[in-house]
């Protein structure tokens, strides 16, 4: 393979453009399969596309969620790769080095071998996190999360236990190569099971809010709000693919859980209220605690788990006083602190040298309402005993959750959708001012 000077990609042989665009799906399947958009899988695809000398004009590309297709014709030639993806997850350490490899490949003007290496390196590399580390950080996430719904500190401490119980049991699902809605069932029961079974073997009376906290670290937040930002995007099918994927994880996890209510006589757990009851210190380090455990699950380098801690901390606050000193709903307070968040990371970003992805959906996954949802489709599973008044009552929920997600969506993409465009002209204008450098230089 070339290992010297990249040329056009018109003066390519046919290996090496086959080689070019092999590397180009490496950096794509990388991203789609750590959680990245398809606005950033395109994107990172094409700096990646202008430094191997293919023109932009002459590169067709084509992102589902579990399929890529790439295109390169130059008017004499033409060829199409396909790459299937079908492991997915988050890992925002793949995210954040992919973004920094295709804008240093271009400045180094790195070969393609040593690309190609990068590329697998970054993809395949350990993460900074051991699994009983991430363990622990689920375990912290639902925990917090018990607290944000207004639960105490020790059915905070149940939600953690029982947390931890599920993720191991969802580890062990997966270790076996189980059908991830398999998991995700399994994963509630378990989780569910041990909130009952806890309180019950000491003593004490059924803990609500820890059965509703508990499973909360399986909400697939990421999936949800990768599914609207595509929608938004325009990329219609890869976003509609991703809600399908997050309903269905939604789905069985709900079912485990009510299997597990079934099977321990547990009273209907929807009637649990989840508002907030308090706006400051105790709600502002539940947020904070909240962050830093899904910001390890979700493997955000260590270096950023202050700054997501500080924005998990403002989002809530921002949420709260607006729900609870100003009476606004759910809705416009999740819209507000998700606009905050998603318009300062514009500036943080350029500090930290990192992409505004892995600051700005961690701090606010803990304002997804994911018990919401799984309210409906609790019901739905019951619908068969359960009144009209309950089940109008459940699709109150599930409107109110699709609305609230909406605008944490809206809100966390106002920069996306106002400025993205000039974001973009003005990285074009330095990839490009970047090119003809390279091209003066070799002149």
């Amino acid at each position: 393979m070339n290992t010297g000077r990249i040329q056009n990609a018109s003066e390519d042989n046919n290996r090496t453009l086959n080689h070019k665009m092999k590397i180009l799906l490496d950096i794509g399947q990388a991203l789609m399969e750590s959680g990245a958009d398809c606005a950033r899988i395109i994107r990172d695809m094409r700096r990646a596309a202008a430094h191997l000398r293919i023109p932009a004009d002459q590169i067709q590309s084509h992102v589902t969620y579990t399929t890529l297709m790439l295109n390169v014709t130059d008017g004499e030639r033409s060829f199409t790769q396909f790459r299937k993806c079908m492991k997915h997850g988050v890992n925002l350490a793949v995210i954040e080095a992919i973004s920094k490899l295709t804008w240093r490949i271009l400045r180094l003007n790195t070969p393609m071998n040593a690309i190609e290496n990068a590329v697998t390196r970054v993809w395949h590399r350990p993460r900074y996190y051991p699994t009983w580390t991430t363990a622990l950080g689920a375990a912290a996430g639902s925990g917090a999360s018990c607290a944000l719904f207004g639960g105490g500190l020790c059915e905070s401490l149940v939600a953690a236990i029982a947390a931890l119980i599920g993720f191991t049991a969802h580890r062990l699902g997966m270790q076996y190569a189980f059908n991830p809605y398999a998991c995700a069932m399994i994963t509630g029961f378990a989780a569910t099971l041990a909130a009952w079974l806890i309180p019950a073997a000491l003593g004490f009376e059924t803990m609500y809010y820890a059965l509703v906290a508990c499973a909360i670290f399986l909400i697939p937040g990421f999936p949800i709000i990768n599914s609207a930002s595509d929608v938004i995007s325009r990329y219609i099918s890869s976003g509609m693919t991703r809600a399908i994927d997050t309903f269905l994880i939604i789905g069985g996890m709900t079912f485990g859980i009510a299997f597990a209510i079934i099977c321990t006589g547990i009273e209907n757990i929807s009637d649990v209220h989840i508002q907030p009851t308090d706006a400051y210190l105790s709600q502002a380090f539940a947020a904070a605690l909240a962050a830093l455990g899904f910001s390890i699950m979700f493997n955000t380098p260590k270096k950023l788990l202050a700054i997501v801690a500080l924005e998990g901390v403002l989002t809530m606050l921002i949420r709260n006083i607006l729900m609870i000193e100003c009476g606004l709903s759910q809705a416009v307070g999740s819209f507000a602190a998700a606009a905050v968040v998603g318009i300062s990371a514009l500036k943080v970003i350029h500090i930290v040298h990192t992409p505004n992805t892995l600051l700005i959906i961690p701090p606010i996954i803990p304002l997804v309402p994911g018990v919401l949802l799984y309210r409906l489709l609790f019901a739905i599973l019951h619908i068969q005993t359960i009144s009209v008044e309950e089940l109008l009552q459940a699709l109150r929920f599930g409107v109110n959750g699709i609305t609230i997600i909406l605008a944490i969506v809206v809100g966390v993409s106002i920069p996306n959708i106002f400025i993205q465009k000039h974001i973009e002209a003005q990285q074009q204008r330095e990839i490009d001012e970047i090119i003809e450098s390279r091209a003066a230089a070799e002149s």
